[in-house]
């Protein structure tokens, strides 16, 4: 598969909420020449017209939200986005050479639905990509100490990588490799970090309780005027299953 990730790096507008570290990672275990690839949980399409724009792929997107797919489509007409969820994927049999989801597994109220759906719609020798956390990454978000009660309510949210794993064998899946991105690193809070925080553009910022989101806001705030140093080990997983005959 042939990619050009200079020209994702160089259009400000497509790499909005979009990592080229992500899309390299997802794309990394792709070898068909032009792929057949679906970007399931799609969203509005960031992910999904990224890597159609630095690769010779055949993207489609599966997204249960109308309102979601509809901002999805309006951004171009080479990509088709499909309504579909974890009980129902639109395609036929055998077809995708990548399946990939980012961020998305915890809205999913039924993995052993999704991976049966999955391992149909995957071909003998295709991947599946899921980036998600673990439950430990969750509670190591720098976030976190600004806002206690987040990782418990996320933990409950998040399925963690010994389950993802355990449905996923039921239904026929193996794991391929299981790669985290954790590194220690040392970071100061952006602008825009407060932005979305002060916006609650996370729904995480909504599980919690209004006393301690303010409370947190402002020590937050506080940090961030003082550009205080925060060291962190906190990274994302990148979960590769395969069926088991591969």
């Amino acid at each position: 598969m042939v990619m050009n990730y200079n020209i994702l790096s160089q259009d400000y507008d497509l790499t909005r909420d979009v990592n080229i570290d992500t899309i390299k990672k997802i794309l990394s275990k792709v070898t068909a020449e032009n792929p057949t690839i679906l970007d399931f949980g799609c969203g509005t399409g960031n992910y999904t017209w990224a890597v159609k724009k630095v690769s010779d792929a055949n993207i489609f997107g599966v997204e249960p939200s109308d309102g979601m797919r509809e901002k999805a489509q309006q951004k171009g007409t080479e990509i088709e986005f499909k309504k579909g969820d974890h009980t129902s994927i639109p395609f036929r049999d055998d077809i995708f050479d990548l399946i990939y989801m980012t961020d998305v597994i915890h809205h999913v109220p039924d993995l052993n639905s999704m991976f049966t759906e999955f391992f149909r719609v995957l071909n003998p020798n295709g991947k599946i990509c899921i980036l998600t956390e673990s439950h430990n990454q969750i509670e190591t978000r720098f976030w976190s100490s600004y806002f206690p009660t987040m990782a418990t309510a996320e933990k409950e949210r998040y399925p963690d990588i010994p389950e993802i794993i355990s449905v996923a064998k039921k239904c026929g899946l193996s794991v391929d490799e299981n790669i985290n991105t954790d590194k220690n690193q040392t970071l100061t809070i952006s602008p825009e970090f407060v932005t979305l925080v002060e916006n609650k553009g996370f729904s995480m910022f909504r599980l919690i309780s209004e006393d301690e989101f303010s409370n947190g806001l402002k020590r937050l705030k506080e940090d961030y005027n003082n550009k205080v140093e925060i060291k962190s080990t906190h990274g994302e997983t990148f979960l590769w299953l395969k069926k088991y005959w591969k």
